[in-house]
């Protein structure tokens, strides 16, 4: 057991040192100091820290749903198109769930890079995009997910005219 141990600790010091490149003592008390949010001496006021962990949660959330709509579709194309347009309806509703997911992956990024230089103003208008394009991810993925749910019936029962 004690090989265990030493053994996830000398890889884990590896991949730090490997992820990281080694970061000086003074760089990563920048870092620490940027990632207390619920620190009086914070550079991102507690709201704000708690507004991201609350958008980061949904984002994480419609990001699971719109692969999981991605993946039904991708299975589903087999069965339900039988011709070049239906395979393009098909593809057209992944694109767009595929725009939903970049959304959604923009909310969850990271901010600010620069740990010299940190402002209230950044967080406060980062919050704010994040905020309003989570909204506009998740409308997007409730119209998407109505558009699945009357279309795949309609492509599967559809028909093509012989001679047509």
């Amino acid at each position: 057991m004690g090989i265990d141990r030493s053994l996830i600790r000398t890889v884990d010091r590896f991949l730090y040192r490997a992820v990281t490149g080694d970061l000086s003592h003074e760089h990563v008390d920048r870092y620490v100091k940027h990632l207390a949010v619920d620190h009086d001496e914070t550079s991102v006021p507690n709201v704000i820290g708690r507004g991201f962990q609350i958008i980061d949660n949904k984002a994480s959330g419609l990001l699971t749903h719109t692969s999981m709509m991605i993946a039904a579709l991708g299975i589903s194309a087999p069965v339900v198109a039988n011709d070049y347009f239906e395979q393009g309806v098909i593809v057209v509703e992944i694109m767009f769930y595929l725009l939903v997911a970049l959304g959604c992956l923009r909310c969850l990024s990271m901010f600010q890079n620069d740990l010299h230089s940190p402002a209230n103003e950044a967080a406060r208008d980062e919050m704010i995009l994040r905020h309003k394009l989570f909204g506009l991810c998740n409308r997007a993925a409730i119209l998407l997910t109505l558009l699945v749910l009357l279309s795949l019936p309609l492509l599967y029962l559809y028909v093509p005219q012989k001679g047509a």
